[in-house]
Protein backbone atom coordinates (compact mmCIF):
# COMPACT_ATOMS: atom_id res chain seq x y z
CA UNK A 1 0.00 0.00 0.00
CA UNK A 2 1.33 3.59 -0.88
CA UNK A 3 1.98 5.91 2.00
CA UNK A 4 1.61 9.53 2.09
CA UNK A 5 2.43 12.54 4.27
CA UNK A 6 -0.77 14.75 4.58
CA UNK A 7 -0.67 18.49 6.97
CA UNK A 8 -2.89 20.70 8.73
CA UNK A 9 -3.11 23.02 5.88
CA UNK A 10 -3.98 20.47 3.07
CA UNK A 11 -6.43 18.36 5.37
CA UNK A 12 -8.40 21.56 6.23
CA UNK A 13 -10.12 21.10 3.34
CA UNK A 14 -11.78 17.58 3.92
CA UNK A 15 -13.82 19.70 6.81
CA UNK A 16 -13.99 23.73 5.88
CA UNK A 17 -16.03 23.61 2.54
CA UNK A 18 -14.54 27.30 1.99
CA UNK A 19 -11.00 25.82 1.88
CA UNK A 20 -12.42 22.78 -0.57
CA UNK A 21 -9.67 21.10 -2.69
CA UNK A 22 -10.12 18.49 -5.48
CA UNK A 23 -6.81 17.34 -4.48
CA UNK A 24 -7.83 16.63 -0.91
CA UNK A 25 -11.01 15.21 -1.99
CA UNK A 26 -9.38 12.83 -3.89
CA UNK A 27 -6.61 11.98 -1.42
CA UNK A 28 -9.38 11.57 1.03
CA UNK A 29 -11.25 9.03 -1.08
CA UNK A 30 -7.76 7.23 -1.68
CA UNK A 31 -7.37 6.91 2.10
CA UNK A 32 -10.97 5.71 2.74
CA UNK A 33 -10.48 2.84 -0.02
CA UNK A 34 -7.87 1.80 1.95
CA UNK A 35 -5.32 2.75 -1.40
CA UNK A 36 -3.51 5.31 0.53
CA UNK A 37 -2.58 4.64 4.09
CA UNK A 38 -2.23 8.39 5.53
CA UNK A 39 0.80 8.62 7.97
CA UNK A 40 0.79 12.19 10.27
CA UNK A 41 3.29 13.84 13.21
CA UNK A 42 1.39 13.33 16.22
CA UNK A 43 0.83 17.79 16.24
CA UNK A 44 -1.43 16.78 13.44
CA UNK A 45 -4.45 16.50 15.63
CA UNK A 46 -3.36 19.50 17.61
CA UNK A 47 -2.96 21.51 14.42
CA UNK A 48 -6.51 20.24 13.28
CA UNK A 49 -8.44 20.93 16.08
CA UNK A 50 -6.63 24.72 16.44
CA UNK A 51 -7.76 24.82 12.79
CA UNK A 52 -11.12 23.77 13.99
CA UNK A 53 -11.38 26.66 17.14
CA UNK A 54 -9.48 29.35 14.49
CA UNK A 55 -12.80 28.44 12.17
CA UNK A 56 -15.30 28.74 15.18
CA UNK A 57 -13.43 31.87 16.44
CA UNK A 58 -13.86 33.87 12.79
CA UNK A 59 -17.33 32.14 12.44
CA UNK A 60 -16.52 30.11 9.37
CA UNK A 61 -17.93 27.17 11.91
CA UNK A 62 -20.69 26.93 14.44
CA UNK A 63 -19.62 25.24 17.26
CA UNK A 64 -21.74 22.08 16.64
CA UNK A 65 -20.17 22.20 13.21
CA UNK A 66 -16.49 22.29 14.44
CA UNK A 67 -17.61 19.16 16.80
CA UNK A 68 -19.20 17.28 14.00
CA UNK A 69 -15.69 18.17 12.05
CA UNK A 70 -13.48 16.76 14.75
CA UNK A 71 -16.04 13.68 14.33
CA UNK A 72 -15.26 13.52 11.01
CA UNK A 73 -11.90 13.86 11.37
CA UNK A 74 -11.52 11.30 14.10
CA UNK A 75 -12.89 8.79 11.29
CA UNK A 76 -10.25 9.22 9.21
CA UNK A 77 -7.57 6.42 8.98
CA UNK A 78 -4.00 7.17 10.34
CA UNK A 79 -0.78 6.38 11.55
CA UNK A 80 0.69 8.70 14.05
CA UNK A 81 4.26 9.19 14.18
CA UNK A 82 5.10 10.57 17.65
CA UNK A 83 8.08 12.70 18.58
CA UNK A 84 10.55 11.44 16.41
CA UNK A 85 14.66 10.16 18.64
CA UNK A 86 17.50 12.24 18.35
CA UNK A 87 18.34 12.12 14.35
CA UNK A 88 14.93 13.30 13.31
CA UNK A 89 14.98 15.57 16.04
CA UNK A 90 18.28 17.44 14.97
CA UNK A 91 17.01 16.79 10.80
CA UNK A 92 13.49 18.96 11.80
CA UNK A 93 15.60 21.81 13.50
CA UNK A 94 18.25 21.56 10.20
CA UNK A 95 15.28 21.62 7.58
CA UNK A 96 12.98 24.61 9.20
CA UNK A 97 16.33 26.56 8.98
CA UNK A 98 16.87 25.08 5.30
CA UNK A 99 14.08 26.15 4.19
CA UNK A 100 13.23 29.11 6.71
CA UNK A 101 10.11 26.81 8.08
CA UNK A 102 8.62 26.59 11.06
CA UNK A 103 9.54 23.52 13.48
CA UNK A 104 5.73 22.76 12.77
CA UNK A 105 6.21 22.45 9.36
CA UNK A 106 9.36 21.06 9.29
CA UNK A 107 8.48 17.80 11.44
CA UNK A 108 5.76 17.07 8.09
CA UNK A 109 9.33 17.46 5.92
CA UNK A 110 11.01 15.27 8.22
CA UNK A 111 8.31 12.96 8.27
CA UNK A 112 7.85 12.32 4.34
CA UNK A 113 11.70 12.42 3.84
CA UNK A 114 12.42 9.85 6.17
CA UNK A 115 9.55 7.13 4.63
CA UNK A 116 10.71 8.82 1.23
CA UNK A 117 6.77 9.34 0.82
CA UNK A 118 4.41 12.20 -0.74
CA UNK A 119 3.75 15.33 1.23
CA UNK A 120 0.96 16.81 0.42
CA UNK A 121 -0.08 20.64 1.74
CA UNK A 122 -1.97 23.90 0.83
CA UNK A 123 1.49 25.89 2.10
CA UNK A 124 3.66 27.21 -0.86
CA UNK A 125 6.71 27.29 1.35
CA UNK A 126 6.58 23.67 2.51
CA UNK A 127 5.62 22.48 -0.52
CA UNK A 128 8.69 24.27 -2.76
CA UNK A 129 10.45 22.47 0.10
CA UNK A 130 9.16 19.30 -0.58
CA UNK A 131 9.67 20.04 -4.41
CA UNK A 132 13.14 20.64 -3.56
CA UNK A 133 13.47 17.25 -2.22
CA UNK A 134 11.45 15.20 -4.73
CA UNK A 135 9.17 14.55 -1.88
CA UNK A 136 6.37 16.44 -3.92
CA UNK A 137 2.73 14.16 -5.37
CA UNK A 138 2.82 13.31 -8.31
Amino acid sequence: MRQAVADASFCGAWVLSDKFSDKAEHLLSLILQGSVALVVPSLWHYEMNNLLRSAHKRRRLSEEDAREALETLNQVPLTIEDLPEGPARKRILHLALQFDLSSYDAAYLELADRHKIPLHTADAKLNAAAKQLGLAPK
